[in-house]
């Protein structure tokens, strides 16, 4: 029996992904299937005009499927091509870089891999680390230095994860997002969320013809308490549940009245 299968949108040879599938496979059966390469703000992607490569791959002690497609891809290959059998549940991540607010959370490979498994009929949760890559830029968070970062915030994965599994989600839940500040251990405070509405701002930059993706890191000031990124600023644990019914029942009958009305 296959409890989880293991994915993320930084490649199996990210920082972060090791010490995940490490700690979840003290407690569970793990498959993982995880792109070969960097697939950063694929969102929910699905590769269709190219061929889809899957190598199985050696990291320390584990093998791994690494796939030459999106987190999506990773997703849709292990449910139906792997996993000889249904897996209880899916967990993405551990994203370097935090997935939250809605600008975030609809962009995210990580998210849009549990999006991907709920869609399928299994539940998800996507894990992300916040990295405050601004506020030194001269400090290299992918160094061994900061392992422990990374093994702290496995263990606060594995750790919900193995909650969660004791007791079945709603059925209005398909997607468990976290959030987890940087410093943060099994002894930091943990918060349910929603998520906030922010923008990202301009993303692209160029000359009128060629254009460079280029960032600006978004202000994470003014947001309400009780928002996922409220929460990373008091440097407690998000945690966010979603539903991937994307219709508004408050305004659906009052715009069925205006239409009926205005046929």
């Amino acid at each position: 029996m296959i409890d989880i299968l293991l994915t993320n949108d930084d490649g199996y040879q990210a920082i972060g992904f090791y010490p995940l599938l490490k700690e979840l496979s003290k407690k569970f059966n793990v498959v993982a299937v995880v792109p070969d390469s960097k697939m950063s703000w694929k969102g929910k992607s699905i590769t269709y005009n190219k061929d889809i490569i899957v190598e199985k791959k050696q990291l320390e002690e584990f093998e791994v499927y690494a796939v030459s497609g999106t987190p999506a891809d990773c997703v849709q290959i292990g449910l139906y091509d792997l996993l000889s059998t249904r897996p209880k549940f899916v967990v993405s991540g551990i994203n370097i870089g935090s997935n939250a607010g809605h600008g975030r959370v609809l962009s995210s490979g990580t998210a849009g891999a549990g999006m991907e498994a709920a869609i399928d009929g299994v539940k998800a949760l996507a894990s992300s680390l916040d990295i405050s890559f601004e506020k030194d830029d001269e400090i290299d968070y992918f160094d061994r230095n900061f392992y422990h970062i990374y093994e702290n915030s496995a263990k606060i994965t594995a750790k919900l994860v193995e909650i969660i599994l004791s007791q079945p989600l709603n059925d209005d839940v398909d997607l468990v997002s976290v959030n987890i500040p940087f410093e943060a251990t099994l002894e930091t405070p943990v918060q349910t969320t929603s998520i906030a509405r922010e923008k990202y701002g301009q993303l692209f930059h160029g000359d009128g013809k060629t254009f460079k993706y280029s960032s600006q890191t978004a202000s994470k000031e003014g947001f309400p308490s009780g928002t996922d990124i409220h929460a990373l600023n008091n440097d407690e644990i998000s945690i966010t549940p979603i539903s991937l019914d994307l219709t508004s029942e408050k305004s659906k009958q009052e715009l069925n009245t205006l239409i009926q009305k205005s046929w």
